[in-house]
């Protein structure tokens, strides 16, 4: 399908001092007049932020560019801070879906300058051409236009292949849901609600794409945590290369963020065109993911499977809000993420805010998988719970898997608290026990005496850790798995 022209705005046409109909002027610092054919534009103010806008309406399946032409205000003067902004409409103003910013001419010249956005759905954005606060540029503006053609990305659903999913073991019992534990049998847990956020869990695979778009739909999903952004809870972390050589490559910006509606980010590798590369994704930690499809350009880009982990069974982790994430920039900066990563070993994250009731029937859940080993903590809950379910979650893995290391973990650290927990006196007592019983696969770990109150807070709110802290306990998990995984 050709480009078909949605709007086409030449101040050359118009007279006065007036916009064409469906433009305003928005914020103080903005003076705008028509003169020689141009509309002429200064930010007078420069702590405000201020430009003109359109709100137009947009249709799913079609491509569209904006573009405008513009010249500085007098020759040599170069204009900076100045940018095309598409934002949502309908009551979601200020969330950014793209930015771009204009550049301009020297000597006169016009220069177009053009954005490109592909829709998730059909509906209105507003479009700014905005002056940002602190700068105060003097630009010539002769035209802008909107033209529109057929989107022709092929979106691939990320849960199936050629991609690979990791870290949701359940997922075809599930029917392709991004949940961590099966529906049918543990919906009716008080657990199940933050079981459906998908922390740990990872896409991987191999490509020569030149770019890789993902279309995010958390399906109105709530993001329960006040102390961390919307970005921390419901983001994707994308790292580039394979396993035990993973380099940080992107986070989407956190105005793309939205739990209502589907949104796209844009990873667009440096290096050279056409080159194999290997990504893995880190699905979001604290936010459902309804669906996440994958578009890959060129649409002649090849997919691959990815580097196998150094052992072919998972890490389970089994644990509360401490392992899911709470506190973390990202999803993948939860310390059973990192640890793993750190490794270059595969995981199953169960760490599962809210999580005090420790159940057997989740062990009998866990059992299922077929693990490297299970890390079972850091726990929480009360001392009588405890003393009651902990040993028996731990028998029901120990008596599936009687030569699968397990590594008990005390509860970590909070702040203000000068004596180890009540609970992790249960730990240690139960690790004696089993070694006493001759369990020669049993291993303990204290996360109490990790780190302790300081010049440095380790935690967000006292109890649940930062990067930081989920660093120092990844520095302690890392040889202690090495040794127990007998790992070089």
């Amino acid at each position: 399908m050709a480009a078909e022209p949605v709007f086409d705005v030449r101040f050359d046409h118009l007279k006065g001092s007036g916009l064409p109909a469906g433009w305003s002027y928005y914020g103080s610092g903005t003076h705008m007049q028509l003169k020689d054919g141009n509309l002429v534009f200064t930010n007078e103010e420069p702590k405000r932020e201020s430009g003109i806008v359109s709100r137009i309406e947009v249709e799913k399946g079609f491509d569209y560019e904006f573009t405008v032409e513009l010249a500085e205000g007098h020759p040599g003067e170069k204009v900076e801070g100045v940018f095309l902004l598409l934002t949502a409409a309908d009551g979601q103003a200020g969330r950014v879906i793209v930015k771009t910013p204009v550049v301009s001419g020297n000597l006169g010249q016009y220069v177009s300058t053009s954005m490109r956005y592909s829709p998730p759905d059909t509906g209105k954005v507003a479009l700014y051409l905005h002056s940002r606060q602190g700068f105060t540029p003097r630009a010539k503006i002769r035209r802008i236009l909107c033209q529109r053609s057929a989107d022709q990305r092929t979106w691939l659903p990320a849960n199936q292949p050629p991609f690979t999913v990791c870290g949701l073991p359940f997922m075809k019992e599930n029917k392709g849901a991004y949940y961590r534990y099966p529906e049918a049998r543990a919906k009716h847990l008080a657990t199940w609600s933050a079981s459906c956020q998908p922390s740990g869990a990872r896409i991987r695979f191999k490509t020569n794409a030149d770019k890789i778009e993902l279309l995010i739909n958390h399906g109105k999903s709530s993001f329960p945590w006040p102390e961390m952004s919307a970005l921390s809870m419901a983001g994707i972390d994308i790292y580039q290369g394979p396993p035990n050589q993973m380099v940080f490559a992107w986070r989407p910006d956190r105005g793309l963020i939205n739990k209502d509606s589907p949104y796209i980010g844009t990873y667009i590798p440096t290096g050279d065109p056409g080159t194999m590369r290997e990504y893995t994704l880190y699905l979001p930690m604290y936010a459902r993911l309804a669906s996440l499809d994958i578009a890959l350009s060129p649409a002649s880009a090849k997919v691959e499977p990815p580097t196998p982990y150094k052992l072919d069974k998972p890490v389970v982790w089994y644990s509360t809000s401490f392992a899911q994430g709470a506190g973390a920039s990202g999803p993948s900066m939860s310390f059973p993420a990192l640890t793993c990563r750190l490794l270059g070993l595969d995981l199953v994250n169960y760490g599962i805010s809210g999580n005090r009731e420790w159940k057997p029937e989740e062990a009998e859940m866990l059992s299922e998988i077929p693990a490297a080993v299970y890390v079972m903590g850091p726990l929480l809950g009360d001392v009588s719970t405890m003393e009651e379910r902990y040993p028996k979650m731990v028998g029901i893995l120990r008596k599936r898997h009687p030569a699968t290391p397990i590594l008990l973990v005390t509860r970590l650290h909070t702040l203000g608290t000068a004596k180890p927990h009540d609970v992790n006196a249960i730990v240690r007592k139960l690790y004696e026990k089993q070694l006493a019983d001759g369990d020669k696969n049993i291993h303990f770990l204290d996360a109490f005496t990790l780190y302790s109150d300081g010049a440095i807070p380790y935690t967000i709110d006292g109890v649940h850790v930062t990067d930081l802290g989920s660093k120092t306990i990844a520095d302690a998990f890392v040889p202690a798995l090495k040794r127990i995984l007998k790992l070089p």
